[in-house]
């Protein structure tokens, strides 16, 4: 493809989209999302500790599709030892923030261009990859080429100066849009629209997964823009890619659309299965330590190593305000009681909650 891409606009004809081509994949994405959604309601452990962590897988996994070189170690490690020197761990750790700050936008406010630039300021700030335009629309044509040696283009994004029109009506669509479709069919067609759009010289993939939650959390589908689809989208990427230039090619949405629902069952079931392992953890290790603690602060410190399952007696200190030596003597004893490994070092040891890694990974 040597010309760039002229974009249809939203809302997509009717003859482009058959649902008999994809409708059990839909009924089968829209019961699943529910069973996540009750999933994470009915657990045992609060959501808001176990959600930043699975957060940051999600920003990894949408890191690595980019080409990232980084481990969910790293990144956890990260939040003991704070560092900004690792490009590789900062983009990571910029999509979280960046999904922070959509969160905060769309509590107070609808979809729209700050929204966008916003998230893609926030992905771009630091050590990171810098293209010449952060938090604004490109100006300059941009190309997608392969990755790998070769570098060949295989799509030429529309041109710049169509850019801010294309993105006007795809606000526009996000928001008030004129057509049928059920919510996830409508965030398929508005992912491939932005990934197709490419309005920025970098940082577009990212963006545009960031955009699968926050579109769904704003249409009431989540109670929290917390689903998260890189992880799948990375195992199956090079369909992931062609399926969208199908689209490009030969308008083939429905492809699309079916692949992409199929993605969302499949996560969901993943998601599905490690709430309900991390709800068997919690039930085990808090009756432990509880039995060997006899202490109020196992509840608030076994909540945080949920959140920081790679810490500090000093982070959980800061974190639930118990003590430091509070703190140190129910280290010592989950590590006694093979609840925690340490790394053994006099001062400053970090403690890592190995079981929860290995269901999170």
């Amino acid at each position: 493809m040597s010309e760039s891409y002229k974009a249809s606009l939203l809302p997509l004809s009717n003859e482009l989209i058959d649902y008999k081509y994809f409708f059990d994949e839909l009924l089968d994405a829209t019961a699943r999302l529910e069973v996540y959604k009750e999933k994470i309601k009915d657990s045992k452990l609060d959501s808001s500790w176990f959600m930043p962590t699975l957060q940051r897988k999600e920003a990894l996994a949408s890191s690595l599709l980019e080409g990232t070189q980084a481990t969910l170690d790293g990144v956890l490690t990260n939040q003991v030892t704070h560092s900004n020197t690792d490009q590789n761990i900062n983009e990571v750790l910029n999509y979280y923030k960046a999904s922070e700050v959509g969160l905060k936008i769309l509590c107070r406010d609808k979809f729209s261009d700050n929204f966008f630039k916003e998230i893609h300021e926030t992905l771009m700030i630091g050590n990171v990859r810098k293209p010449d335009l952060i938090g604004a629309y490109r100006t300059e044509q941009n190309y997608i080429g392969k990755n790998n040696s070769t570098h060949d283009i295989t799509f030429v994004p529309p041109v710049p100066e169509d850019v801010p029109m294309l993105m006007n009506n795809l606000i526009s669509y996000m928001n008030n849009p004129q057509d049928s479709f059920r919510p996830l069919v409508r965030i398929a067609i508005i992912h491939a629209q932005f990934e197709s759009i490419h309005p920025f010289m970098d940082g577009n993939g990212r963006v545009g997964r960031l955009l699968i939650p926050m579109y769904l959390f704003a249409e009431n589908q989540i109670e929290l823009p917390y689903f998260f689809v890189s992880e799948a989208l990375e195992h199956d990427k090079l369909k992931y890619y062609t399926l969208l230039n199908n689209i490009r090619t030969k308008n083939d949405w429905n492809s699309w659309i079916k692949f992409f629902l199929d993605t969302v069952s499949k996560q969901c079931d993943k998601y599905i299965g490690i709430i309900s392992e991390i709800n068997k953890l919690y039930d085990k290790h808090i009756t432990i330590a509880s039995d060997f603690a006899k202490s109020s602060n196992v509840i608030p410190i076994m909540n945080t190593l949920y959140k920081y399952p790679i810490t500090s007696a000093k982070q959980l200190s800061e974190e639930t305000g118990v003590p430091m030596t509070s703190v140190n003597r129910l280290l010592n004893m989950m590590v006694e009681n093979e609840i925690l490994i340490s790394d053994g070092r006099q001062r400053n040891r970090t403690f890592v909650y190995a079981d929860l890694l290995s269901i999170i990974r």
